[in-house]
């Protein structure tokens, strides 16, 4: 089986950590896949492992236009394949996997010209209106990944139903629990969001400040999305916390320091999936989160924090028992990591999206006589 993997300039920039998993995952199932990325959008390819070099893609232009890029892609995957027949596209590529929602029509496009099936990663609750918006037909062999059940219903009720898959996402668990509030180290808080709450975030910040803020032995990091978005960085000047507070830009390149943290404050009630979030509860770090009723993991893990009203008192509240009470929140780290561990490991994930795979294969096999 062959499998192209095309993403959008999003969706590449925050989870390239799940494109990588996918593609060594399939690796190590017999799959070649092969990542196509938009070009002119700032991303290295040295910043990504991806086993072979990615094709590169034009994302932007007249909607008239997606046929020919779509057609230049087909070509060059056809080159590459040095396939016999270089007058038809069929039969090079058996799937097309697209995630990021500013791929999705040009994924379809590109999966009719190659007469592959087509899956599209709905990572987010916005995008479940748009699966209408793809006008797919009866010969288009098409599935919709989901990683939340909550997801799955919407898209139910939105007349998909026979197309969609749940394919729940995973983190990869390390062997060592990250051992939190380590003796003669500082504890270090981390404040993950894309920003785009920002109400949220502002009264995330300063509940955190209002905690930090006459204590020594703490430092506070915070992704930059959120930092420009929600306008922090006057905030903290206002704090007088400058000594304390690191900006983490791309945050995606420095995701290893992120889970060396000790606590995780995550604002967000988006509706997105993040392997982010996933991986930092497989550390068994403390994760004091806003309450998301469609992220199945932080509703069902036992060691989550979660603050119902998103005021500034609150999350000062549970983040003051979260360091007054270190045992504790030791132990509602090692819950969240088993919690992970049994039930989100990426190896799951991967084993969801070729069960997707297959199903789209077995509709491309001719009916026996």
């Amino acid at each position: 089986m062959r499998v192209l993997i095309l993403v959008d300039a999003m969706f590449a920039i925050h989870e390239r950590a799940l494109i990588e998993r996918v593609v060594v995952g399939l690796a190590n199932e017999g799959i070649s896949a092969r990542v196509v990325l938009p070009k002119d959008r700032r991303l290295d390819p040295k910043g990504f492992d991806l086993l072979t070099e990615p094709i590169w893609y034009a994302d932007r232009g007249l909607a008239f236009t997606r046929s020919i890029r779509a057609n230049q892609v087909a070509t060059q995957v056809l080159k590459e394949n040095s396939a016999k027949d270089t007058s038809s596209f069929e039969g090079v590529i058996d799937i097309v996997h697209v995630f990021g929602g500013g791929a999705w029509a040009m994924g379809r496009e590109l999966a009719r010209i190659m007469g592959a099936g087509m899956v599209f990663e709905v990572w987010r609750a916005g995008l479940i209106g748009n699966a209408k918006g793809l006008h797919l037909d009866d010969t288009d062999r098409a599935m919709f990944c989901v990683p939340e059940r909550s997801f799955e219903s919407e898209l139910i009720e939105a007349g998909m139903g026979k197309r969609v898959h749940l394919a729940q996402w995973g983190a990869q668990v390390p062997t060592e629990t990250n051992k939190i509030f380590r003796e003669q180290k500082d504890i270090s808080i981390v404040l993950v969001s894309s920003g785009r709450q920002k109400d949220r975030c502002v009264a995330a910040f300063e509940g955190i400040a209002d905690t930090i803020e006459h204590r020594d032995d703490v430092m506070l990091f915070a992704n930059l999305e959120v930092v420009e978005r929600a306008g922090l960085w006057a905030k903290v000047q206002e704090r007088k916390l400058e000594n304390k507070f690191t900006v983490i830009d791309r945050s995606e390149d420095r995701r290893d320091l992120l889970l060396r943290c000790d606590v995780l404050v995550y604002p967000d009630t988006l509706h997105e999936e993040r392997t982010l979030l996933l991986d930092m509860m497989g550390t068994g770090m403390a994760i004091i989160a806003g309450n998301d009723k469609f992220i199945t993991p932080l509703q069902e893990s036992p060691g989550v924090s979660i603050v119902d009203r998103p005021a500034r008192a609150q999350w000062a509240q549970k983040l003051s028992e979260c360091l007054n009470s270190p045992e504790k929140t030791r132990e509602a780290g090692l819950a969240s990591r088993a919690y992970i561990t049994k039930n989100r490991r990426s190896g799951m994930y991967i084993e969801s999206i070729l069960d997707a795979y297959q199903s789209l294969s077995d509709q491309h096999e001719p009916a026996s006589p």
